[in-house]
């Protein structure tokens, strides 16, 4: 088989398994740090002014590293492109204390999700090559300067799936990305910048549940517990998305796993709302169509919040052979 470049960028790890056997259990595979914990530890790590340059990325343990080192009387210093990682709203940036500026004497460090220049390494490092097809998930919220991110992704999401129906269809190429997915697009970017290729993009949300989709009896509730979210999908045996519910999972942790349990059986019947996830400080909710579903399969980091049926395997890596299912049902590979 033609080798397949896979990074599934969360919170708290990037899961990479570069598919270049017929065999999962001989591909290479890493569970790494993920690209905001280091960057932020370069952050923490610097005892001087800063210069954030490159991409924008995703945020968390990033912007807390910066809050703390302009804390300490440190000066930080960032590329409106990199800027853009801690909000969508620049002057919301600056209130932070970051100085946007295209340039800097501060210490330069680079901001991306995909890290070309680390991979490039490590694979020529244990004598392998580079392939030519990248497909990379991220937890994009949609570039949104004046409504909120968590309104504004579900609204984006009832628009695409309204129009896409399959999983499949939410990988995304350079030409058919949706405008709104900025953070998707400077992953694109950070890869062609440095490799020749063709680059696909998806949500981690989506990259999870066609994994899941890949191992279980449909049509099916779908979870992935992850170590920031929590999301869930009813997914028919045609792989179309039926509804769609995103949670906090450190907000269900402190519920509990009967709330949990309740939660997503009322999600199943239709009875839970995106209005009702906002307030219960999740992201949101979309259901199109109730059908009834054969199993409830969960798997991620964080899966013993509930006592549903998980999968065999590493949960860690889902989100990479959800990819290249999205792939090969798209006739890609």
């Amino acid at each position: 088989m033609e080798p397949i470049f896979t990074l599934d960028v969360g919170s708290t790890t990037q899961d990479f398994v570069l598919f270049n056997d017929k065999n999962l259990r001989n591909c290479p595979k890493a569970i790494l740090p993920s690209p905001t914990r280091i960057v932020a530890k370069k952050i923490e790590l610097s005892e001087e002014n800063v210069f954030l340059y490159g991409y924008t990325m995703g945020g968390g343990a990033i912007t807390n590293a910066v809050l703390k080192h302009i804390k300490k009387g440190f000066k930080v210093f960032a590329t409106q492109r990199a800027a853009l990682t801690f909000s969508d709203n620049l002057e919301k940036v600056k209130e932070m204390g970051v100085l946007v500026t295209e340039q800097s004497d501060a210490k330069k460090i680079k901001t991306a999700d995909v890290d070309m220049e680390f991979f490039s390494r490590f694979l020529e490092s244990i004598e392998v090559s580079m392939p030519r097809i990248f497909a990379v998930a991220v937890q994009d919220h949609g570039f949104s300067p004046y409504e909120s991110n968590r309104i504004f992704r579900f609204k984006v999401f009832r628009t695409i799936i309204s129009r896409e129906k399959f999983l499949e269809r939410m990988l995304f190429s350079e030409r058919d990305l949706p405008k709104e997915f900025n953070r998707m697009g400077d992953v694109i970017s950070s890869i062609k910048d440095c490799r020749e290729g063709e680059v696909f993009v998806t949500d981690t949300s989506f990259a999870i549940i066609s994994g899941l989709a890949s191992v279980s009896k449909l049509p099916a509730l779908l979870i992935n517990f992850g170590n920031s979210h929590t999301t869930a999908s009813i997914v028919d045996k045609d792989w179309e998305i039926k509804a769609l519910i995103e949670h906090h999972t450190n907000v269900l942790r402190k519920k509990g796993r009967d709330y949990v349990e309740w939660l997503f059986s009322k999600f199943l019947k239709g009875e839970i709302d995106n209005d009702f996830v906002l307030n219960d400080m999740g992201h949101g909710c979309y259901v199109k169509e109730l059908i009834e579903v054969k199993s409830i399969v969960a798997t991620g980091p964080n899966a013993d919040l509930s006592n549903y049926e998980e999968p065999k395997g590493d949960p860690m890596i889902f989100g990479n052979i959800g990819m290249l299912a999205m792939l090969s049902r798209r006739e890609i590979v």
